[in-house]
């Protein structure tokens, strides 16, 4: 079972991106993130078109998710449980039946950047992601269970996956800058003691030159080398880390024209 997650920065403005990674991976699941559609605006037709059964949980111009399945869900529920309507649309999640016919659950989140830890509104959100994502592992489900959470995680978990040059990196550190301030990383390290692995970085332990975001501006992904961060991330429970046998970032997908910043990453599992 091949599971995609892919920060598009836009769906309708990037079918070209999505098709293209179907063809290439055939997965049988994949989440989106930041689709910036309504609801009433999602391009549903389109996507089950392309062989695919869709749910999505967005809102106008900002953030959004989707779950996409070759396979009908079990279940989907969209957002967490101490959401309100005003709540951003940033998460969904579902259980499917893997090849075997076993549960997987499979959490799709676009979590928010935070900009700065001196930020009155943006980091105190990011603090709630990942609470609520915390809580919600804690009271429902178990490590023993099959459980894949992915998305764009918007922090770097090692020094290895900051890729921006040092003087760059400690100028964020120093100013507050968000993406691997160290209660952040301690946020992720929580969800790891829970019981949830980085699928990438256990498969590939020494590679320090594999990011998954790369700045417009600055031309990071055309430069050599290139700059950028890993934050898109595949996590995995024990009962489902054990059937990995691969993972990658996709550099491909991010190479073609009017790309997404971001790159596709992937786990494949028995």
């Amino acid at each position: 079972m091949k599971i995609v997650s892919f920060n598009i920065n836009g769906l309708r403005a990037r079918p070209h991106q999505l098709a293209a990674l179907i063809e290439k991976h055939q997965p049988d699941v994949i989440g989106l993130q930041e689709t910036k559609v309504s609801d009433e605006q999602f391009p549903q037709a389109e996507i089950e078109a392309l062989g695919y059964h869709v749910h999505f949980h967005g809102q106008k111009g900002h953030y959004g998710v989707a779950l996409l399945s070759r396979q009908a869900p079990l279940e989907i529920h969209k957002g967490f449980p101490n959401d309100g309507e005003e709540s951003q649309k940033r998460f969904i999640w579902g259980r499917f039946a893997d090849r075997n016919g076993q549960a997987v659950t499979v959490m799709n989140g676009y979590f928010p950047q935070g900009e700065s830890r001196a930020h009155p509104v943006k980091f105190p959100a990011k603090t709630k992601f990942y609470a609520d994502l915390q809580a919600l592992l804690e009271e429902r489900f178990s490590p023993e269970h099959p459980v894949a959470v992915m998305g764009d995680f918007n922090i770097s978990p090692e020094d290895c996956d900051i890729g921006i040059g040092e003087v760059n990196a400690k100028r964020w550190l120093r100013t507050g800058k968000c993406s691997f301030l160290p209660e952040e990383r301690e946020w992720l390290c929580r969800l790891k003691a829970w019981g949830l692995t980085d699928s990438f970085r256990t498969l590939n332990p020494e590679v320090a030159d594999r990011f998954s975001w790369f700045d417009y501006r600055s031309r990071g992904f055309e430069d050599d080398p290139r700059r950028g961060l890993r934050i898109d991330l595949i996590l995995t429970t024990a009962a489902l880390h054990a059937r990995v046998h691969d993972a990658g970032v996709d550099y491909d997908i991010r190479a073609m024209e009017k790309p997404s910043d971001h790159c596709p990453v992937w786990i494949d599992f028995s």
